[in-house]
């Protein structure tokens, strides 16, 4: 059953990185980090890359969640920033704020309420808000492992940096896999597939894979690997953006 359902889903990653899919913060591999403990938990991420010499760049991520654990239900924020520069000249400058409520229903369901905000000044997005809501089912859940499956919807308000404004809703369909190793090595993978409503050629899709080995108690060693595709961006605008990152992750 486990192997089946990890070939269903190692199909669905593969359609995720044809249509093309870059988030600065992976949710799913910050909560596997924090934990299941009831109470209290928080999980970071510090990722960063450059060269130097013929071409002078620097790039560096930041992102933390904080939850709470109680009796059949969850809260957690997460925060994300990046930022880059080239020669002196900026080329990344991304801020991020999501907030989630999660409650069991049944053994196999459960249901979320989220709120996202978000600012990406390389891809002209003035500002971006979210509101959603939808279930997440939980195939597997073992020791070690699980497979999530979520399915909902959201409104969606997008700002651009001339002010134009677009408001439509979109479905929010995501699926991910996580495992640790016998030795506590962590692998997250999670993709996204959000369609406008009324229009299906007007497609968004994320997918994102992560790897954390431990180096001490609290802290990891971080890869990951992230594709964002949007069908139609504002103009100017690439539709496909991949990034490549190594860093280290803490979790308490």
């Amino acid at each position: 059953m486990v192997k089946g359902c990890l070939a269903f889903y190692v199909i669905c990653l593969t359609s995720t990185i044809s249509h093309s899919a870059h988030a600065i913060v992976n949710i799913e591999s910050l909560r596997v980090r924090a934990g299941d403990a009831t109470g209290w938990s928080s999980a970071g991420n510090i990722q960063a890359s450059g060269a130097s010499g013929n071409s002078d760049r620097a790039e560096v991520s930041l992102s933390g969640l904080i939850q709470h654990l109680d009796d059949g239900f969850s809260n957690l924020l997460v925060i994300g920033s990046e930022y880059g520069e080239t020669a002196g000249d900026r080329t990344a400058d991304e801020q991020l704020i999501h907030i989630r409520h999660t409650r069991a229903l049944t053994e196999t369901y459960d249901w979320e309420a989220f709120y996202q905000w978000q600012q990406n000044e390389f891809t002209r997005l003035e500002e971006r808000t979210l509101f959603g809501s939808g279930l997440r089912l939980r195939f597997s859940d073992e020791s070690g492992s699980g497979l999530y499956l979520g399915i909902g919807a959201f409104y969606e308000s997008t700002r651009n940096d001339n002010e134009t404004a677009r408001e439509i809703g979109r479905s929010n369909i995501y699926l991910s896999y996580r495992k640790r190793t016998k030795k506590n090595v962590s692998l997250v993978t999670t993709s996204y597939f959000q369609n406008k409503l009324d229009d299906p050629d007007d497609q968004r899709a994320i997918g994102s894979f992560s790897v954390s080995i431990p180096a001490t108690e609290y802290v990891d060693f971080t890869v990951s690997i992230n594709v964002e595709h949007d069908s139609r961006p504002f103009d100017g605008v690439e539709k496909t953006d991949w990034t490549y990152k190594t860093g280290f992750g803490w979790k308490f």
